[in-house]
Formats: structure tokens, sequence, C-alpha cells
């Protein structure tokens, strides 16, 4: 499999796992996987507490949208989410992604063709909110990058994996939401987004942590960036402190 497919994968069994161990109050959950002619097909259940599936319309409330954004991840391949359970029932579900189909995400785009001298403008309201995304960690940004797919106002123009890719980045496709990770090799975030904010006042920088308290918390905030995230509630905040912090920037 292409390196995003394997990473999207492994990321959503591991995800369908945690929710077991968190949710299902059993003690073990049970994986196979199998190839059948040109699909690849994982299964992932458990026989615990189970759960009221919500209605296949889009209105998935907070506490599965894990489960949605899983869907619409696989959707992007050209695979499919399925999953069974009803209370006391335990929980069943399935992964399938054709084999022979070319992934539908990309983890770059070509730069915005620009004319010698124009100004960015890195808060655009005619288009949706245009995103960086920053971490050493391909299956974070893979995972962060799958959550904000799923929002049609959001758009993430590339990656980076440092702080200086994040410089050449910014100033290549002039984004107006860095979401940046604290730890990386080379250049951290917290003297990136000092460095990026020295030079375009106007991008918005939100930044991520596993530890989001205390030092950290204070040098992100002094470098410039409007917030500092736990990687852990990235997940579910992540798209609001976006609007948020493009609706300060553009007052």
């Amino acid at each position: 499999l292409p390196e995003d497919q394997t990473v999207l994968l492994f990321q959503s069994v591991r995800e369908l796992l945690i929710n077991s161990w968190k949710h299902a109050g059993t003690g073990s959950a049970h994986v196979e996987m199998e190839r059948r002619a040109d699909v690849l097909r994982i299964e992932v259940r458990d026989a615990g507490k189970g759960f009221v599936v919500p209605a296949d319309d889009g209105s998935i409330p907070s506490p599965q949208f894990g489960l949605f954004s899983i869907r619409e991840r696989m959707k992007a391949l050209g695979g499919s989410f399925g999953i069974e359970s009803a209370p006391g029932r335990g929980t069943r579900c399935i992964l399938q992604l054709p084999l022979a189909r070319q992934t539908a995400v990309e983890c770059d785009v070509a730069p915005v063709s620009r004319k010698v001298g124009e100004k960015a403008d890195l808060a655009d309201k005619r288009g949706p909110i245009r995103v960086l995304l920053v971490d050493d960690h391909a299956m974070v940004r893979q995972g962060l990058r799958s959550v904000l797919d799923a929002y049609p106002d959001v758009e993430v123009v590339a990656e980076a994996s440092d702080g200086e890719e994040a410089l050449a980045a910014v100033d290549k496709l002039r984004p107006a939401v860095i979401v940046m990770d604290i730890n990386m090799p080379r250049m951290n975030g917290i003297e990136a987004t000092g460095r990026i904010k020295a030079q375009y006042p106007g991008a918005e920088i939100i930044g991520l942590s596993v530890n989001a308290e205390g030092n950290n918390q204070d040098a992100m905030l002094k470098a410039g960036a409007q917030v500092l995230l736990t990687k852990e509630a990235a997940v579910e905040h992540l798209y609001g402190a976006i609007q948020r912090a493009t609706k300060s920037g553009r007052r």
C-alpha cells in the first residue's frame, strides 16, 4: 500500500481499539485482516456494551466524531467504513479499501500563482481557510488532516515536518492558519512561531503539544500563538480554534 493509505488504516484501527478500551467495558477486542480479490478488509470487533449507531446523515454527535472522521477518510480513498452495534450486543466495525485504486489524498499542493510583489491575503474571506499542518510525525499530520477535511470551509494546503519546512511553506503558500507542534527537530515550534509572526503578523498560529501547561503554554503564547492545544484535545477542538483565530484576525 502507499504510505498515506498504510498510515490511515493503522491510525483508524488504533482509534477503534482505543474506543473499545475506553467505552466497551470489556478486556479484549479482535482484529482480523484479509484480502478478498482486490479489496483489503479489516474487521475490529468486541463483545462489550455496544451503542446506538448514529444515523448515516452527517449528524454525528461529538462523542462519535472519531467514527465520522474514519468514515470520511475511508471515503476519500474510495473505501468504506461500516458499523454494526446495539446496546448490550457488542460492536463490529469493518474497513474496506480497494487495493487497485489510487489515493485521492495528496500530502502537498502546488504553490498559489501570484504576480511579483503582490501582497498575499493571509485571511482571504473569499474562499476556505487555508491551513498548514506542522508536526514531525506523519500519523499526527494525517489524523489532523482527516479531521479538517470534513469541513468544507477549511483547506489543508500543505504539511511540514519541522520549523524550517514550516517557514518555507508559509513563505511559498501564505496559509491563513498554521497548526504548529512544539517539539520538532532542527527548529522547534516556539522558534518557528516567533519567526513567522515577525515576518507575517497576519498569520494565525495554533500550537500543539502533548503537554499544554506551564512553560509550554507561556512560551508559545509569548511567541505569538493564539492558543496551545493538547494533541489529545485537537481532534475535538481544532476546528473551533481555527474559526476563533481567523475571526479574531479579521476584525
